[in-house]
């Protein structure tokens, strides 16, 4: 009993207090005003934190957030709010502690890939607004900084250029996995694997009957054969995998249990494009090394997430 009224006592207190710092700001600002802008759920319930944010809002030259080389500040944010409010936003003046971290999330991770950019040695200019340096980051993402990101990803994993390589393959596929089992046996005897897939292929699997699908990198592949393609990534030239399946209207079984021979690698052909972009995900991993410190008045900053969470 005692511990409820020593919370009752302080919550008074700081509504008080609150009541008080605005008073002069605004003439007939009651004590219900102040509320309401606290508890915009309309649930009659003010957390600490909410009437925390709420001051924090009252300061608008105050900082919400630092990174490398610059800062956010509270009327920063509240200006982007009124200048693109979410379609859910009533007041952008007065947002709710959602909207707000929403909104610093979204221009901290802004700055924080423009930040890497320009570390990465590419030219930012910091002094525009978010449109502008949004602009410029995408400008970069699609040029200049997507070349620098592949090199960079392609020197630390050494599989990406495997993956890249164009793989020529030669599948046996049969109704049954003693049958393909069986012609993975007759392959590993030395037999040919054009000649067994000849004779145990289920008709209409591959364009030709020897088996031969053909040259593709390993991308191209897992979206042909799925994750049975999967033992691709670790064969060489002339190697022949373990007996996979997958699901297949053209096995009455409803799958077809395959084996791999892998013919030859061309290396000389070799396409780095071909995996896709690589800014984004190269960016993901540098941005979380920066420092990033929240105002302890409007949350904290989860280095996981890259994301503004509520310190409740």
């Amino acid at each position: 009993m005692k511990k409820s009224r020593l919370l009752l006592l302080l919550t008074v207190l700081f509504v008080v207090a609150l009541i008080s710092s605005c008073g002069s700001a605004s003439e007939g600002y009651d004590r219900e005003q102040v509320f309401k802008s606290v508890d915009q759920d309309d649930d009659g319930i003010a957390l600490r934190s909410d009437f925390e944010l709420a001051v924090a809002l009252t300061e608008p030259s105050s900082v919400a957030a630092t990174y490398p080389g610059g800062e956010v500040t509270v009327e920063a944010v509240l200006r982007s709010l009124e200048e693109s409010p979410p379609s859910r936003l009533v007041d952008p003046s007065n947002p709710a502690p959602e909207f707000f971290m929403a909104r610093l999330t979204s221009m901290l991770r802004l700055r924080l890939a423009a930040v890497a950019i320009q570390d990465a040695g590419f030219a930012i200019d910091f002094e525009v607004d978010d449109v502008a340096l949004n602009s410029q980051v995408q400008a970069h993402v699609s040029g200049g900084f997507e070349s620098w990101a592949r090199v960079k990803a392609f020197e630390a994993d050494s599989r990406l250029e495997k993956f890249s390589t164009p793989h020529c393959v030669t599948v046996i596929a049969a109704v049954t996995e003693s049958e393909a089992a069986l012609a993975k046996t007759r392959i590993d005897s030395g037999e040919s694997a054009a000649v067994v897939a000849s004779q145990v292929n289920m008709p209409g699997v591959t364009r030709t009957s020897n088996g031969d699908v053909g040259c593709a990198n390993l991308l191209e592949w897992a979206n042909t054969f799925n994750e049975a393609a999967a033992p691709l990534g670790e064969m060489v030239a002339g190697e022949v995998s373990e007996v996979v399946s997958m699901a297949s209207d053209f096995s009455p079984s409803g799958r077809l249990w395959m084996v791999f021979v892998v013919r030859e690698l061309k290396f000389e052909e070799m396409d780095p494009l071909a995996l896709g972009p690589f800014a984004q995900q190269v960016l993901a991993d540098l941005v979380v090394d920066y420092f990033v410190q929240v105002s302890p008045a409007i949350g904290q900053w989860d280095d996981v997430d890259l994301s503004v969470k509520s310190p409740r």
